[in-house]
């Protein structure tokens, strides 16, 4: 099969992704976001969702607050991403794949993640910033729980870089999860790691201005990915 093909063979499966991504979360939340951009290779698939707030959420911030939102996209989200799931296997490999979501309530956005762990780890390049955005993650870990046991770092795009780590959950947190508290601790969770995240060193790190981060955890195998949406790098 020619480059061309293969390209345009990509392209096409990104654009039924995002389409059918978009209807999805349109029939659950009752409105759907402006734009899923799509990006993928052989072991991570990633939709970035833009101006995602439905009118309901809307009242629910204005009378309740954020966190509100939180857990009613948490609920929604056990039923909307078995259906993604299973389309994406329709049409697509993804055997051993994990998912990953998060939102940024305040900027109306939104990311969903199928990514093969194991396949990532092992594809993983050296790039000249790894080590140092390294260091600052484990920084950022250990404000928030403890250092990540293991971990990898992978430019998916020019704009987007994931991080995976492996062994952060300290015990008072599997405590927690014991108790059946998994909602309110990855709320929690979410909210001040995003914060550290914000403010730590990565955009001087990378020498672009960091957009977005994005953050969610994989309780039953202790595992978290980190996505950070950045400017164009060089």
């Amino acid at each position: 099969m020619s480059d061309n093909v293969q390209e345009l063979d990509v392209k096409e499966k990104q654009k039924q992704i995002a389409s059918f991504t978009g209807k999805e979360l349109r029939d659950h939340f009752g409105r759907g976001p402006e734009s899923v951009f799509v990006s993928l290779n052989e072991s991570c698939i990633i939709m970035h969702m833009r101006n995602f707030l439905s009118p309901i959420e809307q009242v629910l911030i204005e009378q309740e607050g954020v966190e509100w939102v939180e857990s009613l996209r948490e609920i929604m989200m056990e039923r909307v991403l078995p259906k993604i799931e299973q389309y994406l296997e329709s049409m697509m490999d993804i055997e051993n794949f994990e998912f990953f979501y998060d939102w940024n309530i305040e900027q109306k956005s939104g990311m969903i993640i199928g990514i093969n762990w194991e396949a990532t780890v092992q594809n993983t390049r050296t790039e000249f910033f790894t080590e140092a955005m390294k260091r600052e993650i484990a920084n950022v870990s250990e404000q928030a729980e403890k250092q990540p046991e293991h971990g990898f770092i992978e430019q998916v795009n020019p704009r987007m870089i994931i991080a995976g780590r492996e062994g952060v959950l300290i015990e008072i947190e599997k405590e927690l999860l014991s108790f059946g508290h998994k909602q309110t601790l990855q709320i929690a969770k979410r909210r001040l790691e995003r914060r550290l995240l914000f403010e730590g060193r990565f955009d001087r790190i990378l020498g672009v201005e960091i957009l977005d981060i994005f953050v969610h955890w994989d309780f039953r195998r202790d595992r978290s990915l980190l996505v950070f949406v950045t400017e164009p790098t060089k």
